[in-house]
């Protein structure tokens, strides 16, 4: 088997993991909101002395609190509620139901009791066991998480603070701050009425999308245009043998077999749409098992993804001559056949590396570099090796996951249990500790103290609004290329509409406070205007057909050229020398129906 056959093999199995891995797209949003419709957030600081309170303090010193309005609303920060650490009270495991232990030996009285919510313990709501403490004089409730148990707050006549600690370590900080400093004291209030400030964050992920999108589509583009001329050249010219001392690149690129685009049909993209629908509800009910899977996908996927993004630099350096080349022995893994050289083979251990480093530390707080490194790179060369053939699979395409988007962040709440969208459900690993590794994720750099509540959190851009639009894109980018339109001018449009339906998508998500679908706002930005543009200059029905309307015209190229050979070749031999000088070309024969018209005239 020849290198190039190896390769051919390698490039297939590449791109069935990358198309897997297409169907797994996750949504922009920016909070999280407590889980509870009725629960609100709020601030509880720690000041270790009976002193003034701390200007700005850290997040040391910082929790965040979830209140319930619809039971006891808490002040906001200029009149907020003070209380001893002392005061504190750890119930541990007892029983705060009204079926529960007897609490009359826990010297509850003027104290705030921090119990265990385990529903192994107790199972009941969190009004019955205030209720319950207020019997016993208690100052106060905190709870170590919130409780999912439905109450009806008219039923309760409630006077004491209840308040949940949503941090899985605030319990063991809160014991720690009154051991240490007994004299310390506590204040709570309400950010419910603050505003809210701008978070950097925002910037840094639209600079990521935005710079992945722009790379991506452009390569897209130059990949496809080289590809497109190349294969000209080889219907004109017999194939050069290789040069078997030349090193081959390993990612299948510029293969033989390599088509211009992904041959796909409209019923094929409605089929991979529903797919991804099937797939999204999957993961809603079976999340904590599938998580896994997706996570082995992204580590193989973002390791070849970032060997490819790469291996041009490798390439490269084979152009200095000072440099020596050592072959490594064909390696031969059933599933591929690869023959590496010295720096290919680094290379590929590195970005084997970097996906395994990720995977083993992806709940370090540093993680989220290296999560977004891997995917910006397996963005890129998805826009790479997945190229759209034409305006209407990229429009059917944009507006299938258009619908997909809104219906599972918008309409699924209407009829899931708990009003749960399910997009934003499973975007966010819903009460799991694991989060799909399928977005751009930065930490929230907002200066505010209420980033306490977000300090676990961040800032998340799912790959399907980088992947979606940007394929458009590269479309957009291979159309300018191959019409020699000057200054790439449908790119250039789409790429604009692109920030701003980014930055129309930050604006909803600040003002409305909520999780917004990306594709609400990205595919009309980016559809719209490349559709009317291309109808004002006529490009329309060219841009529609796509490569299929290209390919037409070569075959009409290649039949005239054939016709006019056999007519050559029917000819008498006598008379072939003579008359074949009167037999047009090609060029002529579009250019004579002029040139009889300036005749007439």
């Amino acid at each position: 088997t020849s290198t190039r056959d190896n390769i051919v093999i390698h490039t297939s199995m590449f791109k069935q993991v990358f198309q897997c891995l297409c169907l797994f797209q996750s949504v922009w949003f920016h909070s999280v909101k407590a889980q509870n419709l009725e629960n609100e957030y709020g601030i509880l600081v720690v000041e270790e002395t009976d002193g003034e309170k701390t200007e700005s303090p850290d997040n040391d010193h910082l929790f965040c609190v979830v209140y319930y309005p619809s039971i006891k609303n808490i002040s906001e920060k200029e009149n907020s509620s003070k209380y001893p650490l002392s005061q504190i009270l750890n119930l541990e495991d007892t029983n705060t139901c009204d079926d529960g232990d007897d609490l009359s030996g826990e010297g509850l009285d003027g104290k705030l009791g921090y119990i265990n919510t385990n529903t192994s313990i107790a199972n009941c709501s969190i009004a019955e066991r205030a209720a319950r403490l207020q019997e016993f004089k208690a100052a106060g409730l905190i709870s170590d998480r919130i409780l999912q148990k439905k109450f009806n707050a008219s039923d309760f006549n409630i006077t004491i603070e209840v308040l949940t600690l949503v941090e899985r370590n605030a319990k063991e900080r809160m014991m720690k701050f009154q051991k240490d400093s007994p004299d310390g004291y506590f204040y709570i209030y309400s950010t419910k009425g603050d505003d809210r400030s701008f978070d950097l964050s925002l910037v840094v992920i639209l600079l990521m999308a935005v710079s992945t999108v722009i790379l991506g589509s452009l390569w897209s583009g130059y990949a496809k245009q080289s590809l497109r001329m190349k294969k000209e050249r080889e219907n004109n010219m017999e194939n050069r043998a290789e040069d078997p001392d030349c090193v081959q690149p390993q990612d299948g690129s510029g293969g033989q077999e390599e088509e211009l685009s992904v041959q796909v049909s409209p019923l094929l993209v409605l089929f991979f749409v529903c797919c991804m629908c099937s797939m999204l509800v999957l993961l809603y009910f079976f999340f904590n098992q599938l998580v896994y899977v997706i996570m082995t996908m992204f580590c193989i996927a973002s390791s070849l993804a970032m060997y490819s993004c790469l291996e041009p630099i490798v390439m490269a350096s084979y152009q200095i001559p000072c440099l020596p080349v050592l072959r490594l022995p064909r390696c031969n893994l059933y599933l591929c056949v690869l023959q590496l050289e010295l720096r290919q083979l680094l290379l590929l251990v590195a970005s084997i590396g970097t996906a395994a480093t990720w995977f083993v530390f992806r709940k370090a707080d540093w993680s989220w570099v290296i999560q977004d490194l891997l995917g910006i790179m397996f963005s890129i060369n998805m826009l790479k090796v997945l190229r759209l053939p034409s305006l209407k699979i990229c429009t059917i395409l944009l507006s299938a996951l258009f619908f997909y988007d809104i219906f599972f962040v918008f309409i699924t709440p209407l009829f899931m249990e708990g009003g749960k969208s399910v997009m934003v459900e499973v975007a966010t690993g819903h009460s799991s500790d694991e989060q799909l590794p399928m977005v751009l994720r930065v930490p929230h750099l907002s200066t505010d103290p209420s980033r306490v509540c977000y300090v676990h959190t961040y800032s998340l851009l799912g790959f399907g609004d980088i992947l979606v639009p940007g394929l458009l894109l590269s479309f957009a980018h291979s159309y300018d290329l191959l019409t020699g339109i000057k200054y790439k001018l449908y790119w250039i449009i789409t790429t604009v509409a692109y920030i701003l339906g980014l930055i129309a998508t930050f604006i909803s998500l600040f003002v409305m406070n909520s999780a917004q679908p990306a594709l609400l706002y990205l595919v009309p930005f980016t559809l719209i205007p490349t559709i009317l543009v291309a109808w004002i200059r006529g490009d329309l029905a060219s841009m529609w057909e796509g490569d299929l309307k290209v390919d037409e015209e070569q075959d009409n190229d290649d039949d005239t050229d054939d016709d006019l050979d056999d007519a050559k070749d029917n000819l008498p031999n006598g008379q072939a020398s003579t008359e074949s000088a009167q037999i047009p070309d090609q060029d002529n024969l579009i250019s004579t129906p002029d040139k009889n018209k300036l005749l007439e005239n």
